[in-house]
């Protein structure tokens, strides 16, 4: 479909929206309001002020109650078992180190009862794709994780099931959209750029807030569109005894996040041992420092086998980012290393240059500093100046830009060639040995089932190459918003981390 077929597809759903509106079906789920009556009394009885020692607990318990609003497959396509004993493990152990002892009960109980009963979701959802049939309708998931495990189930049921940013591939003849999740979690678009004349929400009716969204820029225009919602309430309706209204004011997250805290690193700049970083949690129970300057590999599951594995810039990772990862070491000191190799008599002479222009930056660094060094290099026309802590690695080449390495050379007091020459040849046998290695990347990834890599965020990539059979794909759960200064070897190095556990 071209791109003109398209926007005159959403402006007659829009239209009909507007004339319609929008279903949402509040559908009675005595279990998951038991859960989140659950939590809501503990952070309220808590307070603001609670002691650390609850966040393991509510945040698996947060991350269990999105599950049961976004994935309401019956249990034999559950995936949630794992959580919920993890919740009442965490709730025996902190027995002995709160006073709560109730708190504790509600947050176990109602995490088991969720784990014995399907939710009440699940065959509105299939009542309502058999009434206009599955090649009439399409199912929205709230993400990949969630459309994963809808999908796991729903596929027998021949009905497509997708995530918003995919609705550009919904075929005409698709009638309605089941957007599985409260509007206030879904992208605007979704109904104010809708691929479908017909969108229905199907929430649990203890969330209460089923307000529909509007666009962001829809406040600066004229004739904005307004999308009203008409609300069938189905089911069990009925509220635990210990439910804390709404109106309390509680700092209540649904959506499960990670917590950052603050920076703990001084406020200096790092050594020639040391980088800035960014931590990274990955799915699989990882975290990553992401230090400035190369490109790291990616991997695209949504383009064509062959095409999937590449690159991704550092300022380009971001949540949802599939990164390809080796364990126990970076990628980037196993290709240099096999350049160097590749490169036999010729590499004697390109590291002794590559050695003389890196002890020249770092004296430089020592004696003005990384902030000053990265102004004047800005100054005189380096697009990249901020990475020049970074350039000081043994192992990155150089600066991506060629114009912005011979500047740097120039600042240096460099003598351009053979320096020049040599980093460019350096940087090209790097290249060919990337390359090959891509290959049998995007052999394996061929290779892989990568539905297991949308339910679980992680595949681990078996590779005949020696030093190479530690691959993995991790998704990017969050990205924290500041740096720490970490040790360089720390750098791009995946180790484990409980705090990504049970993120979406």
């Amino acid at each position: 479909m071209s791109r003109v077929h398209d926007v005159a597809r959403r402006y007659v759903a829009a239209d009909s929206l507007m004339q319609q509106g929008v279903s949402i079906f509040a559908v009675g789920d005595p279990a998951g309001a038991q859960l989140n009556a659950a939590i809501r009394r503990t952070l309220f009885a808590l307070g603001d002020e609670r002691s650390e020692v609850w966040n393991g607990v509510l945040h698996a318990t947060n991350a269990l109650r999105w599950r049961r609003m976004t994935q309401p497959q019956p249990q034999q396509f559950q995936t949630q078992q794992p959580l919920i004993d993890d919740i009442v493990r965490q709730s025996t152990r902190l027995r002995n180190l709160v006073s709560d002892g109730a708190l504790l009960d509600l947050i176990a109980d109602a995490a088991t009862a969720v784990g014995e009963t399907d939710s009440p979701i699940g065959p509105v959802l299939l009542e309502s794709i058999h009434e206009v049939g599955p090649d009439a309708c399409v199912v929205v998931a709230s993400k990949g994780a969630a459309r994963a495990g809808l999908a796991s189930w729903l596929d027998e049921v021949g009905v497509n099931v997708l995530v918003p940013s995919e609705l550009d591939e919904v075929a005409l003849t698709i009638e309605t959209s089941y957007v599985v999740a409260p509007p206030t979690f879904m992208p605007p678009s979704v109904v104010t750029a809708p691929v479908t004349p017909e969108v229905t929400f199907l929430m649990p009716a203890w969330f209460g807030n089923r307000s529909v969204l509007s666009s962001t820029l829809g406040v600066h225009a004229e004739g904005q569109i307004v999308v009203k919602a008409t609300v069938y309430q189905i089911g069990d309706l009925t509220e635990p005894d210990n439910a804390v209204v709404d109106d309390e004011e509680i700092a209540d997250v649904y959506f499960p996040q990670p917590t950052w805290g603050t920076r703990a690193s001084d406020d200096r700049e790092p050594t020639s041992d040391e980088v800035e970083a960014w931590k990274v949690l990955l799915a699989g129970g990882y975290g990553l420092w992401l230090d400035d300057g190369d490109r790291i590999r990616s991997l695209d599951p949504r383009q064509p086998e062959g095409a999937r594995v590449g690159y991704e810039a550092v300022s380009g990772v971001v949540t949802g980012t599939y990164l390809v990862l080796r364990e126990g070491e970076t990628e980037r000191g196993a290709m240099y290393d096999q350049a160097i190799v590749a490169l036999g008599a010729r590499a004697s002479e390109i590291l002794t240059t590559q050695a003389r222009w890196k002890a020249r930056l770092e004296e430089r660094l020592a004696r003005v500093g990384a902030r000053q060094a990265a102004a004047e290099l800005e100054r005189l026309g380096v697009r990249s100046s901020g990475q020049v802590r970074a350039w000081a690695e043994p192992r990155l080449i150089c600066p991506q830009r060629d114009a912005d390495f011979a500047l740097l050379l120039d600042w240096l007091d460099e003598p351009s060639q053979p320096t020049y020459g040599n980093a460019i040849t350096l940087r090209r046998a790097v290249y060919k040995a990337s390359a090959e290695l891509r290959k049998e990347l995007e052999a394996a990834v061929g290779r892989a089932d990568l539905r297991v890599l949308e339910r679980d965020g992680i595949l681990h990539l078996d590779l005949p190459r020696e030093g190479f059979r530690g691959m993995i794909v991790a998704r990017v759960l969050g990205r924290a918003p500041f740096t720490e200064i970490v040790s360089r070897h720390q750098a791009r190095v995946p180790f484990t981390d409980g705090s990504a556990q049970w993120l979406d």
